[in-house]
Parts: C-alpha cells; structure tokens; sequence
C-alpha cells in the first residue's frame, strides 16, 4: 500500500516558507512573551501551526486571513468560556476544542490551529487565566494578525506566491 504525500515544493518556495515561518515565530514569541509577563506558553504552539499554513500553503482556504483570523478569536472566545464555567479539565478541553471545531466548520472558516488556541485557553496556565477575556485580542487576535500581515509582506514579491488568495 503506497501512502500518499502531501504537494511538495521545491526549493525557492520551501526557503520562502522557512524564512517566513521563522520571522513569524520569533515575532510571535516576543508578543506572547510580553503580553503574557514573560511566559510564552503553549499558544506559541497554535501559532506555529498557523505559520506553517501561511507560509507553506499560503494559497490553502486554511491558510486565508478571514479564516486565521475568525477561527483564532473564536478559538479563544470559546476556551475561555469554557475556561470560566467548567470546573473539570478534561470536560472544558472536550467542550473549547469540540465547539470551536464544530463552529469553524460550519461557518466555513476552517483554520485548524484555532483548535491549539481553544485548548491553550483551558490548559496555558495561570498567565494566560489571568488575562480573562483579553486573551482574545492580547495576545491572540494581536499575533494572527501580525502573521497574516507578515504572510502579506514575505509572499508579496512572489507572483505565484499571491497571498491572499484573489478570486
């Protein structure tokens, strides 16, 4: 049985996307690390996941700035609801991940990432509690942005590369 690949790149695009994916992490990092006192936790990871979307497929449906954007402050929307009214860990994981998947989906603003995000705002630790509804827009809305934007810049000189997607 022959498994199959997803699409491969050669080499300009893969260095493009490297490039891109790095700078957008290292800011990413940095926004985290000052938005949240110096504890860059686990939602750098959701935003890895969104970085490679954008500057690996930046002309994926997933990786389009409405859906980065939307999925990633219902995303936290949704865990930090779930985050305040359930008392049991495993059952707000269940509920952020589960409503925010279902949401996205049906909205057709699918950006799977956003489902990192839903978790990290159960799981990130007490940094990220602390913030309350301000983990939406600081530091998550604050970082998809700067990605989308980002993926704008680096993706630009690139007439194959157009990002976003025009239709």
């Amino acid at each position: 049985m022959k498994l199959p690949l997803a699409p491969r790149a050669n080499n300009k695009d893969a260095a493009i996307g490297a490039v891109g994916a790095a700078i957008g992490m290292a800011i990413t990092w940095l926004i985290c690390d000052w938005a949240l006192d110096g504890t860059a936790p686990i939602l750098v990871m959701s935003m890895g996941a969104s970085a490679v979307l954008l500057f690996a497929t930046p002309t994926s449906p997933l990786a389009q700035p409405l859906p980065v954007l939307a999925a990633h402050a219902f995303g936290a929307l949704v865990g930090v609801a779930a985050a305040k009214s359930i008392d049991n860990t495993a059952l707000a994981v269940g509920v952020a991940v589960g409503v925010t998947a279902g949401a996205i989906i049906r909205l057709g603003i699918t950006h799977p990432p956003s489902g990192g995000t839903a978790l990290s705002a159960v799981v990130g630790g007490q940094a990220i509690t602390d913030l309350g509804w301000q983990f939406v827009w600081r530091p998550v809305l604050l970082n998809a942005v700067v990605l989308v934007v980002l993926a704008v810049l680096v993706n630009a000189p690139f007439a194959w590369r157009r990002y976003p997607v025009r239709t």
